[in-house]
């Protein structure tokens, strides 16, 4: 492993994108945002029918956050489920779905791993990125397996004038991060990179331990792009490795508590290729062709006392994709229509030992799909479909219909109806409780809703949905199976209902953000509450900029969340909580500028998963340096 000093020297010697000075340009007063992930094709955000969300580059930078889970829990119907602290397994649910039923990509290349069907969002950075685009809602037409809760796409940093951006910040418990990016374009060149290095001696991961548990990453990208002939060719690149200590829990000999802890190190190494090529084949077709390889690979330092002796568990992934996408544009007179055709192909090799079990699988899926956007006047269509073929279960059809009427220049009135599905993860079908025979989980989705633009700094948005999911995956006890006292089966059934608004304020000397989500993540079959879902959630974001400087404050008022007992397994409710972050930042002169920033406040004791612990009060500053 790089020492961390070495780490800041090399950081600081590598030619590396924009920041300080994107930021300087940004008026702040613009609520129109170019958004891609919602359809595939460029749009506007307030135009766009589906829910959407955009976390900019100055949410991230402000954030002052480790990870991205700490950027994302500060939007309502987003809710974060973390064990411990930094480096910590950190999931997330969008309306209610589960954690595995969520896709997260980077520049539109996915990276959930192929065991356990999960992104390794707590060893993201967001120093790394431009901007954070989540749409909400079924995507499979398009996108394929795991998009039932929604997508969450990280965009990289890009353009901006020549030159490089240094940050290094420093907090409570002995977090600090240091981040150099940059960017040089010649003709019709250009060149960026970025790179970050975060350490942190956390704190113990489960109530009543007394271990620390440290944390280590570091984390870069980096990307060429070239035109040609009328084509842009490219090539990107993102790496994130280091080591997470945690504890392992030792019970009673009653089972009733933990007695001890030992402490635990995993190495970790996630990384992703892609070439891309681009460019119109017509005057209204325009295509682009995505190789990518996508590997996810986490060793523990444990040794598996099922195992062979001295054999440590594992989980690895490598996947490699074909996405082929091509856009057809035609207009005549008052009718615009976009179709959006292509497919998705990937060979995914998984590799995995745990608890006794391993398992070597290879999966080859295919993906076709088909999209028609067309707009006429005030109405909006959008129409999609896609076919996935698994040689494990066969073809799976999933849909989109939504439709948008333009009451007012400004208003927009949408309704809409999909379906969406997750495929059985490798780990599913031949990992602990295995079942090879598993069918996919599949949804059916159905919203109303309406965007407005008062004016040309505010904005409100109200939207009222309904996800009903089938053949959800869970293990049942069969006393029967010797082996594992059980296996998984499709026989769960959930539905989800809710209402979500929001307003949005964007006028010197003020930006304001507002977001309500109430909703009901209710399991069917014993008509409880899913388990670390909120019924609600309310967020608040602000700042105000005051001469060279500027204030904001982050709240998030979060209801109780249905979980069991990390000792006993029992059913209980974790309490609801209030978070509060507040931040400050000066402009000492247009290049250099410091930032400080207070986490949790109020001091809240809370808990995201019972038994395991939270940070408290949290104090960070952080400077930043534009050589542009």
């Amino acid at each position: 492993m790089i020492s961390y000093r070495t780490a800041i020297l090399i950081a600081f010697l590598t030619p590396v994108i924009n920041s300080q000075a994107a930021r300087a340009d940004d008026s702040g007063t613009s609520l129109s945002e170019m958004i891609v992930t919602a359809t595939r094709v460029p749009e506007p955000a307030d135009q766009a029918l589906e829910p959407v969300i955009v976390i900019d580059r100055a949410a991230l930078e402000d954030s002052l956050a480790i990870d991205v889970g700490d950027v994302l829990r500060f939007h309502a119907g987003i809710d974060i489920d973390r064990s411990g602290g930094p480096g910590q397994p950190l999931t997330v649910f969008i309306r209610g779905a589960n954690s595995d039923q969520s896709i997260v990509m980077i520049d539109g290349v996915r990276i959930n791993s192929g065991t356990q069907a999960l992104a390794p969002l707590m060893n993201i950075s967001p120093e790394l990125f431009d901007s954070i685009e989540i749409v909400k809602g079924p995507r499979s037409a398009i996108y394929g397996t795991d998009a039932i809760g929604g997508v969450i796409n990280l965009i990289t940093r890009t353009g901006g004038a020549s030159g490089a951006d240094v940050m290094l910040d420093y907090g409570r418990y002995g977090t600090g991060e240091f981040a150099v990016d940059g960017n040089y374009t010649v003709d019709q060149t250009s060149v960026q990179a970025a790179f970050t290095g975060q350490q942190s001696a956390g704190f113990p991961t489960y109530a009543g331990d007394p271990i620390d548990a440290g944390y280590k990453n570091l984390s870069g990208t980096a990307a060429i792009t070239t035109h040609l002939d009328g084509f842009e060719l490219g090539a990107r690149y993102y790496q994130a490795t280091g080591a997470t200590q945690y504890a392992n829990a030792n019970y009673n000999a009653d089972f009733t508590a933990f007695e001890s802890f030992t402490p635990l190190n995993e190495e970790f190494s996630n990384s992703l290729w892609a070439l891309h090529a681009s460019g119109d084949l017509t005057a209204i077709w325009h295509m682009r062709l995505t190789l990518s390889r996508v590997v996810d690979d986490l060793r523990q330092e444990q040794a598996d006392p099922y195992a062979p002796p001295n054999t440590d568990d594992f989980d690895y992934t490598s996947r490699d994709t074909i996405d082929w996408q091509n856009d057809v544009k035609i207009a005549s007179g008052w009718v615009n229509q976009t179709l959006t055709f292509g497919a998705i192909v990937y060979d995914e090799n998984t590799n995995s030992l745990s608890y006794g079990t391993g398992y070597t699988i290879s999966t080859h899926a295919q993906t076709y799909y088909l999209q028609d956007q067309l707009e006429m006047g005030s109405n909006r269509l959008l129409l999609a479909t896609g076919l996935a073929h698994y040689p494990e279960f066969g073809d799976h059809q999933t849909w989109n219909a939504e439709y948008g009427y333009a009451v007012t220049t400004g208003t927009l009135l949408t309704l809409s109806a999909g379906t969406a599905f997750r495929a059985p993860s490798a780990t599913d079908r031949f990992g602990y409780g295995g079942n090879p025979d598993l069918l996919p989980e599949s949804s059916r989705n159905f919203e109303v809703g309406i965007k407005s633009r008062i004016d040309e700094h505010q904005e409100v948005t109200l939207a009222a949905f309904q996800d009903t999911i089938d053949d959800l995956i869970v293990f049942v006890n069969d006393p029967t199976n010797l082996l594992y006292g059980g296996q998984n089966e499709n026989v769960d059934r959930a539905r989800i209902r809710g209402i979500e608004a929001s307003w949005q304020l964007k006028t010197d000397p003020w930006s304001v953000r507002a977001e309500g989500s109430l909703q009901d993540p209710r399991d069917l079959v014993d008509d409880s509450q899913l388990l670390r879902r909120t019924k609600h959630s309310f967020t608040l974001s602000g700042t105000r900029k005051i001469g060279r400087g500027e204030l904001g404050v982050d709240m998030l008022l979060a209801g109780p969340r249905a979980d069991i007992d990390a000792v006993t397994g029992d059913a209980l409710q974790d309490g609801g909580y209030l978070l509060a972050g507040v931040y400050g930042r000066f402009n000492l002169t247009a290049a250099w500028s410091f930032t400080a920033r207070l986490d949790n406040a109020l001091n809240r004791h809370y808990e995201l998963a019972n038994g395991y612990n939270t940070a408290g009060r949290s104090a960070s500053i952080s400077t930043r340096y534009s050589f542009r």
